[in-house]
């Protein structure tokens, strides 16, 4: 099973910190609730900054990317990346993308979706990162060589 974030538990983070710090700041007193709130934010931030690097102690195993080994002559000319903020997965499909961007030239446009379940919707999304080209979308941490294979794949 590919690694990726479930958009139930981005929605639970957005959500479930505010409250913790609300019912904390009731309980406790609204010095305590921000502090909880900031202490959780910077938490967040942490995570996903440094997720590669503890992604194995966390339960996700390696994060490791997989090169590409012979660059593409022809790809699509349009890529759809969907992010949600607080994953830790989309940080590095997006960086994969850009390298690739800048090596075989494509159009790239991020679209994040935390906050837009209106589209979630729509698309038929449950995780994140999805990376769509001509149609064909990958769900999940995605390596470099898989993404120039999806790039060069024929469209359907």
């Amino acid at each position: 099973m590919r690694q990726r974030c479930y958009l139930w538990s981005v929605w639970l983070s957005w959500l479930g910190l505010p409250a913790l710090a609300v019912i904390i700041g009731v309980g406790v007193g609204w010095q305590a609730g921000v502090f909880v709130l900031i202490v959780g934010v910077v938490a967040q931030v942490a995570y996903v900054r440094w997720f590669p690097r503890i992604s194995r102690w966390v339960g996700y195993g390696s994060v490791a990317d997989e090169p590409v080994e012979a660059m593409p002559a022809h790809s699509a000319s349009q890529v759809m990346l969907y992010t949600a903020n607080v994953c830790p997965f989309c940080p590095l499909v997006r960086d994969r993308l850009q390298r690739l961007q800048q090596q075989i030239g494509f159009e790239l446009h991020e679209v994040d979706v935390t906050f837009r379940p209106g589209l979630v919707q729509s698309k038929g999304f449950r995780a994140v990162p999805v990376v769509e080209i001509d149609g064909r979308q990958v769900v999940g941490n995605v390596t470099s060589a898989e993404l120039a294979a999806l790039l060069t794949a024929r469209p359907m």
